[in-house]
């Protein structure tokens, strides 16, 4: 036989040699990388269970949202235009705020306070601009209901804009006060947010949710990240809010992770000029 066919034989061989080797290792890596990586995020939930801590059902999937800057509306603005169509009530304005007492009052269900109050909101001679907001139930209690005004699809979770119905203890909306965010835009594109169980293990992490606690819903919207400098506007951003309740003496907290980031948010907004988010 040809020595220099047999060279070739050997040559082939040993290819093929080293490529069955090379993709047994290969499959041999993922499976133990697989295999001694459990996520993170699981570990960290069960060391929550291990504290005593309790949570609702957490999402593990990103979600999405904007930089959104606008500008607290009055009584010169839009807010102030559609008020002038409001029938069967008095209203003044008090810093931007529209404040409002209804003639007659309205029966509501405390338990399902949105089956009444979805009709006035929709009406727009006794709500003005009420297409623009959504029931919370997150936000209200017994003896005030409150609608958030939306943007982007998500609720706006911030005194700017809010429609809040004072209940008394006769069940009846007897008034409202109400704040308006207009002339809203968007400063950058559609970005990627953590999940809902991300934000509620960062929170865990920087001990922030206590022992013996529980996690009773988290929320994504839109709260305050900083005012521009300009009069009346600031940028808002996604946010994770997690409200948390003490078992031992039924204490209850809102916590706020800024959604972009992880950030957690506990300060007052500062000021920026908001041109560099628009590039």
């Amino acid at each position: 036989m040809n020595f220099k066919r047999i060279q070739w034989i050997f040559l082939f061989a040993f290819l093929i040699f080293d490529l069955v080797v090379a993709g047994s290792l290969f499959f041999q890596n993922r499976f133990t990388i697989s295999s001694s990586a459990p996520n993170r995020q699981e570990v960290i939930l069960k060391e929550m269970r291990s504290d005593a801590i309790t949570s609702v059902d957490l999402s593990n999937h990103a979600q999405s949202g904007y930089y959104i800057a606008g500008t607290r509306s009055g009584e010169s603005g839009e807010l102030g235009q559609q008020a002038a169509k409001l029938r069967d009530q008095s209203y003044h304005f008090n810093s931007g705020e529209l404040a409002s007492d209804l003639e007659t009052g309205v029966k509501i269900d405390l338990k399902h306070p949105e089956k009444r109050l979805n009709r006035l909101v929709g009406d727009n001679r006794s709500i003005a601009l009420g297409s623009h907001y959504r029931y919370s139930p997150q936000l209200s209690d017994r003896h005030t209901v409150v609608y958030a005004q939306q943007l982007a699809g998500r609720a706006l979770n911030s005194p700017d804009g809010q429609i809040r119905f004072r209940v008394n203890n006769n069940s009846e909306v007897l008034g409202y006060t109400q704040t308006y965010l207009e002339n809203t835009r968007i400063l950058r594109p559609e970005a990627t947010t953590i999940s809902q169980q991300h934000a509620v293990t960062w929170l865990y992490k920087h001990n922030l949710i206590p022992n013996n606690s529980q996690v009773r819903w988290a929320k994504l919207a839109y709260t305050k990240l900083l005012n521009t400098g300009s009069h009346n506007q600031a940028v808002y951003i996604p946010t994770w809010i997690i409200e948390v309740r003490t078992k031992n003496d039924d204490t209850v907290q809102q916590l706020r992770v800024n959604a972009f980031n992880s950030t957690i948010m506990r300060s007052t907004p500062g000021s920026v000029n908001t041109s560099s988010l628009g590039k």
